[in-house]
């Protein structure tokens, strides 16, 4: 599920949503589980002049055209994107032929200009090099690298897409040592960043991703839905009454709430995130493509399964839910939260142990 949060932080780009470097060197040495060595095409690209972009126009300016590009790339490939530098992204296709993926990228390149001149951004907004490895081609990190540094360097504004067939390493031990070396660092970094993320993005006591977590997945749900024009629901959880938990220890109390964040992941389905919100005993469960009437309708069977849960717990507690969805309730993340706040509020004044959607 997407609480993971390796999956969900150390090895995923928080700026586009892509997967990063660190995911595509692990990709590369599980020949992107391709065990059968089927032909496999990497589409290289990278931003055009972005570092001209950041200079003349800001970084926030470059920074919102690598969220565009993440998101229309996800969008058109699927879950099949890797942001592996600053300006530089690689998508894997697999088991295609040679001309079915250079159609496909070459729809790709037209979408992406075509959208970069209503954004009224200088063309081409991307160079790509389609690089086809034929089947029974077990790829390693030289040979992707080799191919991908020496391919990109061949393109140009003049030519700015073009389609090669994969070169073969040939003899140079050197420069092959020097990339596995390379790659070695760079797992090695992987399991770093792991550890790094998992204690600056995991609240301990619940073991869910904290407030700094749940708020960047806010921004990024947001920034897909506003970018495909779909919705997405949001769910603000709150105990009710749990200070008697604290009353006999702490302990009791962060035991109570790790109780409830389980009962909630149990309830989730593949695509939906929990996370914890402030610093007591709030929740928020974001539910993509959801509806508030279904998103009401899944929080109220998470507040009854509390409810009955608990019942086998020190003491039997309840929950109080507010609802809210993009666009119905707000455009920005700050609008849904204040508005599922005010339906939360809505659901104590109610009388507590309820479920209330925002008017």
């Amino acid at each position: 599920m997407e609480h993971n949060l390796q999956a969900q932080f150390a090895e995923i780009d928080l700026l586009t949503g892509c997967w990063n470097l660190v995911s595509f060197t692990k990709g590369i040495q599980t020949n992107f589980g391709n065990e059968d060595l089927r032909p496999v095409t990497l589409i290289g690209l990278d931003v055009h002049q972005l570092r001209h972009i950041n200079r003349d126009q800001g970084f926030e300016h470059g920074d919102q055209l690598l969220r565009w590009l993440g998101i229309v790339l996800r969008d058109e490939m699927g879950n099949i994107v890797y942001r592996i530098a600053g300006d530089a992204f690689v998508i894997v296709l697999v088991g295609g032929s040679m001309a079915a993926d250079g159609r496909r990228a070459r729809d790709l390149f037209e979408r992406l200009n075509h959208q970069a001149r209503q954004l009224s951004t200088e063309i081409p907004v991307v160079r790509m090099a389609v690089i086809h490895f034929p089947a029974g081609t077990s790829l390693n990190t030289a040979l992707v690298w080799k191919n991908l540094n020496e391919l990109m360097e061949l393109l140009d504004e003049a030519e700015s897409f073009k389609i090669f067939e994969a070169e073969p390493l040939g003899d140079n031990p050197a420069m092959i040592r020097a990339i596995e070396l390379m790659a070695e660092r760079i797992l090695s970094l992987g399991y770093m960043l792991n550890v790094t993320f998992r204690l600056a993005y995991t609240d301990p006591v619940g073991n869910l991703p904290n407030m700094i977590a749940t708020r960047r997945k806010l921004d990024l749900t947001l920034a897909e839905a506003v970018s495909k024009g779909q919705w997405f629901s949001l769910v603000l959880i709150d105990g009710d009454d749990l200070k008697r938990y604290n009353t006999i220890s702490y302990a009791a109390g962060d035991k109570l709430i790790s109780q409830i964040g389980s009962v909630l992941m149990a309830a989730m389905r593949p695509n939906d995130f929990v996370g914890r919100w402030r610093f007591g005993d709030e929740f928020v469960v974001i539910l993509p493509q959801t509806h508030s009437r279904d998103a009401a309708n899944l929080a109220d069977g998470v507040r009854a399964a509390i409810e009955e849960t608990s019942r086998a717990w020190m003491f039997p507690v309840t929950v109080s839910i507010g609802v809210v969805e993009y666009p119905v309730h707000g455009g920005t993340v700050d609008e849904l939260v204040d508005r599922a706040e005010q339906a939360l509020k809505g659901a104590k004044t109610a009388g507590k142990n309820r479920t209330v959607v925002a008017e």
